[in-house]
């Protein structure tokens, strides 16, 4: 019974707070931008190629891409992708 009495003041107290209907009003804006391309650098594709080894065998093979402005950018990002291998448990060599 006492629960019946608790339900009923939650549905006499949702009532009492109901709102009439809600009108949502979406607005949408487009702006023009414009790329300035005298800035920007011709981007090339840089990568590494990881070869799986186990017990003397080759298992698999994984080409990693990435398009990098330039050769430091492409030396980190190789970096990286050998960080995320060692940190991922795997041997490098």
């Amino acid at each position: 019974m006492k629960k019946m009495i608790l339900l009923a003041a939650f549905g006499v107290a949702g009532l009492v707070n109901a709102k009439g209907p809600v009108e949502n009003k979406i607005e949408t804006s487009t702006e023009k931008t414009e790329v300035k391309k005298e800035n920007e650098k011709p981007l090339q594709t840089c990568g590494v190629v990881v070869t799986y080894w186990s017990g003397g065998q080759v298992v698999g093979t994984q080409t990693i891409t990435s398009d990098q402005p330039d050769l430091q950018s492409c030396q980190n990002f190789q970096t990286s992708v050998k960080v995320a291998l060692w940190a991922a448990g795997y041997w490098l060599s």
